[in-house]
């Protein structure tokens, strides 16, 4: 079954890429936001499973008009909570996100969009983070991305929802899982 999603995200992708592959308009943007990242833990030893707030910074390339690709690159803070064999974790992950987004806009204006999106992301750990002396995060990661998006003018307002596809540590069987809201700029 995960495999299976992985693929249609990564056919959709493609998809998205072939037939925009003609399109001529491209919009530049940049946004800034906040994250709640709750990660999922397989292991039943953790307990009070808490998300904190964190920040993200990114910036987007839009390749079409009706239809969409956007890719993207960004930087966020994520922090965690949680509780291990008695002992309270506070966990702070600095990572590089790259969303490679397909996207439609269901209502397509001058002035006004509302977009749906939906593709890969791809993390990668700048920090290592060690939370006891048996868990090993990955440095790199998968997760699946869909957002809605309203477009005003050149100013942009995102929410998103990132699910974990790949566990970044096999010891706790951790996912991301993150929700967002950016704002941004379109030039």
């Amino acid at each position: 079954m995960k495999t299976t999603f992985k693929t249609a995200l990564l056919g959709l992708t493609l998809l998205g890429l072939g037939t925009i592959a003609n399109a001529q308009e491209v919009t530049y943007g940049l946004q800034v936001g906040s994250n709640y990242h709750m990660t999922s833990f397989g292991n039943h030893s953790i307990t009070d499973n808490n998300g904190k707030i964190g920040v993200s910074v990114a910036g987007f390339a839009r390749i079409g008009n009706q239809l969409f690709f956007q890719p993207g690159i960004g930087a966020s803070l994520l922090r965690k909570g949680y509780t291990l064999d008695k002992n309270e974790k506070t966990l702070k992950f600095y990572q590089i996100n790259v969303p490679l987004q397909v996207g439609y806009k269901l209502i397509n204006q001058e002035d006004f969009n509302l977009r749906a999106m939906l593709g890969p992301q791809l993390n990668y750990d700048i920090k290592t983070v060690k939370s006891t002396a048996h868990t090993d995060y990955k440095k790199f990661s998968f997760d699946g991305r869909v957002g809605l998006g309203i477009d005003i003018n050149r100013l942009t307002l995102d929410a998103y929802y990132s699910h974990g596809l790949s566990s970044v540590d096999k010891t706790l069987d951790a996912k991301n899982r993150t929700i967002g809201i950016m704002v941004g700029y379109k030039f």
